[in-house]
């Protein structure tokens, strides 16, 4: 587990990734859609996920390079709050930030994982 969403939608990240096992994600599950309250991360599957293009993750790149519409507004173009990137548990093995860097962390808090399943997130799982 990466973070938490915030009441208006944001990542707050937890200091360092928690492991989630099965015990700890059916405790999460039994107050509703995890996905909905918490973001999660795992290595990139590359060509096992939808999001692949055949070079590099999508979602980034989709957030970063096409205008925001009303359901993303603010994600995209977002700036960094200073000089310096946040505090980030997975940034040496982030496939965004291997992607685009400082603009995949100024994005990063405002993506929302949720979209209505998590069966693309758990058919990666061993």
């Amino acid at each position: 587990m990466l973070g938490v969403t915030t009441g208006a939608g944001r990542l707050a990240y937890l200091p360092m990734p928690v492991f989630v096992d099965s015990a700890f994600e059916a405790r999460l599950e039994a107050s509703g859609r995890p996905e909905s309250r918490y973001r999660f991360t795992g290595p990139c599957v590359e060509g096992e996920c939808a999001q692949w293009t055949g070079a590099r993750c999508g979602v980034i790149d989709h957030v970063l390079d096409d205008p925001p519409g009303p359901e993303r507004a603010g994600a995209a173009g977002t700036a960094l709050p200073g000089p310096f990137l946040p505090s980030c548990g997975i940034r040496a093995d982030c496939r965004w930030f291997a992607q685009r860097g400082a603009a995949a962390c100024a994005a990063c808090p405002s993506i929302v994982t949720d979209v209505g399943g998590s069966a693309t997130y758990r058919s990666t799982r061993p």
